[in-house]
């Protein structure tokens, strides 16, 4: 028998033996910390309550808002949802929601850093997806000042995403494995949720009533073994039953650093493998590289379906809708005109595959594609996999872009029977012989419903048909397919035609929207309204510069244009409707349609107001990302809004490389235009991995006041380039000269909407420096509005500057009873004329205009400033 102290000696080494070997299995299966490597890309902030984040890889998504619950899905299931934090701080009586004690996110490519704050504790929730696995890992970085339990909510709903319908979920504890198990009746579809701390605290016995609380557990931290390990907690999800779930989960779980390591990798050589870019402007570089990242969470990975690009993200709630987290056929599209640009070819490849793969045997292209296709009759049973139109021609448009930019001849001959079959479906269309494809009876074109529903021949249609058709002789011919390349050449001839004759309203300035068949309509009618889609067909400048440039006019004012980005429908309409979906909100999409437009008709202050507001979309909202629409009235965008849009990240890239920056290359990747628009305060410019065929070159542009430099260097080995150079500059601008390697080059001059281009073509096999040797022009530089939350309508439109050898030119719209500044950029002398005033500054003058009126609404002016 023991007695006295020996009885207390072995009570207490059993208690801690007891203690060691709880505090051993407890940091089994801990994620030991490490020193988180950083990518290039950060956005951080306070954190604003009811703004967007996600966490996305290829096969899993987190979805939620700051300040609010998260929920979880694994494709094509929805694992969980509510998934919240709450903190038990020893000693205090009262617990702490994540809700009210977060305080801070940090955006990164690789992961989002969440920080919970409280004077005993801070705890970061590091939130990653692994890119290529089924799950998503939360990492706790925890600090505090005494021990504290963080318990973990989340309401388990198991389902299928749309419209596959619903399951019945059960949820089970594993005690030995501390995790959660979510399955249904087949046991097909499961998920799990844990942590090695993990204690369950909320599972009900079977003999009770089942009630409507979410499901709980605790992971105990003290701050002993908080400053050893991170806390980890890991959901992953299976379409093949438990056991597949759990495998992952353990996976996860052992390799958590492995992973967090992997992202960052991922997304540093998708930045540099992608063109670079290198303005003056850091919030617009910013701004394109995480819309190139924007652009890869949009390839998503379904276990029946392959991979291709979904639309975009939002939370679903209690509905099985994660946004337009699904497969479309026109969103990839519009995006993959951005993945070419960039070089970023394999996505491209990809997604085009993935559409050739559902393309009907007729030729046509599916509209949309749910995530759980695979499991319903999805193509037969339902109406919106082939609901529009568009998406055929648009497959055409995509392949030709491809490889005019690659030089990739042997996939367009693998895809060749895919896009002859596209080619012939649209061609079909046009039933009356009247050289313009139909919407009624084959697909919604652009508009999908609304005030604006249903159009006959719509003006969209016909651009991304024309395209289409361009794009087809291109690749025919490169086929040696002469017989097809000269019949789409002869169709392409009358398609234009029709165009200019049946949509052009000389009167207004504009491109009609459609024609129509009203109720007991005959024949259709011309639906004159004047929305943004007349700027689709002049992206690909296919219509009349003269006519193409008045329209543009009409597409940059403030009827259409906002700070935030253009309307579908000017809101001089009758229709228009700034809370509609397609009669008068505001799409990033519409924005990027606007400013290639204008870019590609030499309208480029339009083009640069455009385009920022894009890009300045990235730092508001969904931290790094790119909305879907926004209201017509107020910067603020939809409570239904996909709020992570693919095309509307496509929309900040396009624009920049092929607008701004003019970037094109062409005959199958043998030719690389180069035709710049820069604007006025704009001195340098350098470009890395300008992707042309196989190939890539660095290109370095300079601008003083005798000179513009552009310097080209072939990166590594590359083939023989034609470059295709013009700048645009100033009308007033005068070129004395232009050498290539200091040898005299001849050029040509051309006046083309408020610019001259001054263009020469040369072959590059090595460095080369090409000087234009000037004097500079004139030209004027607005800022971007910065964007306020709820702001309306107020920034100063620019839709003319012609600097003539007498006189500068300014077409100007502001808002009545307010004045605006210009920078003028010139070295010659200005007068000032009535309502404006002038301050010399070094490089020209400091232009203040004052808009006269009696309403609060826009007001044009027309100055004609004279130069001496």
């Amino acid at each position: 028998m023991l007695r006295g102290k020996g009885w207390i000696t072995v009570w207490l080494g059993c208690l801690l033996s007891g203690m060691m070997a709880v505090q051993a299995q407890q940091i089994e299966g801990l994620v030991p910390r490490f020193e988180r490597p950083t990518g290039r890309l950060v956005l951080a902030r306070p954190t604003q309550a009811g703004a967007f984040l996600d966490v996305v890889g290829r096969r899993a998504a987190l979805l939620g808002y700051e300040h609010r619950a998260f929920e979880v899905w694994v494709y094509p299931l929805k694992i969980l949802r509510d998934l919240r934090l709450e903190f038990q701080i020893a000693d205090y009586p009262v617990p702490l929601s994540g809700e009210e004690t977060l305080a801070y996110i940090e955006a990164r490519p690789e992961a989002t850093v969440l920080t919970y704050s409280h004077a005993a504790f801070t705890v970061r929730q590091i939130l990653y997806a692994p890119v290529h696995e089924p799950g998503i890992v939360m990492l706790l970085d925890v600090q505090a000042v005494r021990p504290l339990t963080i318990r973990v909510a989340f309401r388990p709903d198991l389902r299928l995403m749309w419209p596959a319908g619903l399951m019945t979920g059960y949820l089970g504890w594993n005690e030995e494995g501390r995790f959660y198990t979510i399955t249904e009746e087949t046991r097909r579809f499961a998920g799990v949720i844990g942590s090695p701390l993990a204690r369950d605290v909320s599972v009900q016995p079977y003999q009770e009533e089942p009630k409507d609380l979410p499901n709980r557990f605790e992971l105990e931290v003290t701050p002993e073994l908080a400053a050893r390990y991170y806390i980890p907690v890991v959901i992953t999800g299976s379409v093949e039953g438990i056991d597949g779930a759990i495998a992952t989960y353990r996976r996860l779980l052992e390799q958590a650093e492995s992973y967090y390591r992997q992202n960052v990798a991922h997304y540093e050589r998708l930045l540099d493998e992608a063109l670079q870019v290198e303005t003056p402007d850091p919030t617009l570089n910013t701004a394109y590289a995480w819309a190139l990242v924007g652009i890869d969470k949009g390839l998503a990975t379904n276990p029946y379906l392959g991979t291709g690009l979904v639309a975009g993200f939002r939370t679903a709630g209690n509905s099985e809708r994660p946004g337009f987290a699904w497969f479309f056929g026109r969103d990839a599209l519009w995006t993959v005109l951005a993945t070419t640009a960039v070089g970023h070819f394999e996505t491209t490849r990809t997604a085009l595959d993935f559409l050739r793969k559902f393309q009907r045997e007729d030729g046509k292209i599916p509209h949309e594609i749910s995530q759980s296709a695979a499991l319903i009759d999805w193509f037969e049973d339902y109406p919106y996999p082939w609901a529009s139109a568009d998406a055929t021609p648009l497959f055409i448009i995509a392949h030709a872009d491809y490889w005019q930019a690659s030089g990739d001849l042997d996939y367009i001959r693998e895809h060749w029977d895919a896009l002859v079959r596209a080619y012939r479906f649209t061609a079909g269309t046009d039933t009356d012989g009247n050289d313009l494809v139909e919407n009624t009876g084959v697909g919604h074109g652009w508009v999908e419903g609304g005030l604006l529903y249903p159009p006959h021949e719509e003006l969209y249609q016909q651009g991304v048909w024309l395209a289409a058709l361009e794009g087809m002789e291109a690749m025919a011919t490169a086929l040696g397919e002469t017989e097809l390349a000269a019949e789409v050449r002869q169709r392409a001839v009358r398609v234009r035609a029709a165009i200019e004759r049946t949509y052009w309203l000389e009167d207004e300035g504009f491109y009609a929207f459609a024609t129509w068949k009203p109720d007991g309509a005959a024949a259709p009618e011309l639906f004159p309204e004047n929305t943004v889609l007349q700027a689709v067909p002049l992206w690909w400048r296919l219509l009349s510069p003269e006519r193409a440039r008045r329209a543009l006019e009409h597409v940059g004012s403030a009827q259409m244009a906002t700070d935030w980005g253009t309307r579908i429908l000017s809101n001089a309409s009758s229709r228009y409707d700034p809370l509609s979906y397609h009669h008068g909100s505001v799409w990033p999409l519409f924005t990027g349609w606007a400013s290639m437009a204008a870019y590609r008709y030499e309208k480029p202050h339009i083009g640069y107001q455009a385009l920022m507001a894009n890009a300045l979309l990235t730092y508001q909202g969904a931290l790094g990302y790119v909305t879907e629409l926004l209201s017509g009235a107020f910067n603020r965008d939809f409570g239904r809004s996909s709020h992570h849009q693919i095309w509307s990240e496509a929309m900040v890239v396009t624009p920049l490389v092929r607008g701004l920056l003019g970037l094109d290359v062409r005959e199958g990747g043998r030719v690389l235009r180069v035709a710049p628009q820069l604007p006025a305060v704009w001195d340098s410019l350098r470009l890395r991995h300008v992707p042309v065929g196989r190939d890539r070159y660095a290109l370095a542009i300079r601008r003083t006041d005798e000179a513009f430099l552009v310097e080209i260097i072939p990166e590594g080995e590359a083939a023989p380039v034609s470059l295709d150079l013009a700048p645009a500059f100033p009308l007033d601008a005068r070129v004395e000269s232009v050498t290539v390697n200091d040898r005299p080059a001849v050029f040509e001059v051309r006046e083309e909407g408020d610019l001259q281009r001054v263009r020469i073509r040369v072959p590059v096999a090595g460095p080369t420096t090409i000087r234009y040797r000037m004097r500079p022009g004139t030209d004027v530089y607005v800022a971007p509005e910065p964007l306020v939350p709820g702001m309306d309508n107020r920034g100063l439109r620019v839709l003319r500057v012609r600097a003539a050898s007498d006189s500068l030119l300014l077409v100007l719209e502001g808002r009545a009873g307010r004045s605006y500044t210009l920078q003028v950029r010139t070295p010659r002398r200005v007068q000032a004329v009535e309502g404006v005033m002038l301050s010399p500054e070094p490089g020209g003058y400091r232009l203040q205009v004052r808009f006269e009126g009696e309403s609060v609404g826009y007001v044009r002016r027309q100055l004609r400033l004279p130069l001496e």
